[in-house]
């Protein structure tokens, strides 16, 4: 239970606690199934509204069923591409870690991976692979402008932390409210300029010190977490030419001496 579940409005303080919330996922989600060779895995995405989700997955096996894992899940729209990466399975546990760089920055991330029984691996491309990536604040406080910069740093100050945790530092470029319609929890939707990068972190409201403003900045410990996008995903995702974009900026990169030699 080491999810940050009041990211998203949810109360989970004890074992019973989130085992009330792990089967009212199972009865209320969608499931996805994945073969492997000892057994099955069962996914069940319930889906809140506003990209607010809880997964359970259960694993199925000669020796019987099991809940294996119950986490809370933020599905953004902000899309990231990694190369090198690698996906390490717990598969009796029902998690997955996506790990890698982030393509055109050296920084490497740790993400836990939402989806995977909505994955098809083998289908997955050999070069980049594209996933959308957000934070879940297990803390956050608004501060004032950093003379040392952004930050993104692994670990936590107060806690053990797991591979994905996260602090993280940046100044705040937007945010936007979101209702929890079953707790009626208010949570606020942060996006962050981190150096190269910017990232979504969501921040349960009363988990939040300060009134945010644009220009300052949020300090936060996040639980990273992601979903990997398949083919299918990446070409509905697709919404054509953005006309507010003036024209000109099309042809930027088509000027003299770009070509390659021989054309």
């Amino acid at each position: 239970m080491s999810e940050p579940f009041e990211a998203i409005g949810f109360k989970v303080t004890d074992e019973a606690s989130y085992q009330a919330l792990a089967r009212e996922a199972h009865q209320r989600g969608t499931v996805t199934r994945v073969l492997r060779e000892e057994g099955v895995l069962h996914g069940c995405c319930w889906s809140l509204g506003g990209g607010l989700e809880v997964w359970t997955v259960l694993y199925e096996s000669p020796e019987g069923t099991f809940y294996a894992d119950c986490r809370p899940a933020f599905r953004t729209r902000q899309t990231y591409q990694f190369y090198p990466w690698e996906i390490l399975e717990f598969e009796q546990d029902g998690e997955a870690l996506l790990t890698g760089v982030v393509r055109h920055s050296r920084r490497e991330w740790v993400i836990a991976l939402q989806n995977l029984t909505e994955l098809d691996l083998k289908q997955l491309p050999r070069n980049h692979v594209t996933a959308v990536v957000s934070g879940l604040a297990y803390r956050a406080r608004i501060v004032r402008p950093s003379r040392q910069g952004s930050l993104f740093e692994a670990g936590l100050t107060r806690r053990q932390a797991a591979e994905n945790d996260y602090r993280v530092r940046g100044e705040i470029l937007s945010w936007r409210e979101i209702r929890n319609p079953l707790t009626t929890n208010h949570l606020l939707a942060f996006r962050l300029a981190l150096g190269s990068e910017s990232l979504e972190v969501l921040v349960n409201q009363r988990d939040l010190s300060g009134d945010p403003q644009r220009g300052q900045w949020l300090s936060a410990e996040i639980w990273l977490q992601g979903y990997l996008l398949g083919e299918q995903q990446l070409r509905a995702s697709y919404e054509g030419v953005d006309l507010q974009i003036p024209r000109q900026h099309y042809w930027r990169s088509l000027r003299r001496g770009t070509w390659p030699q021989g054309i």
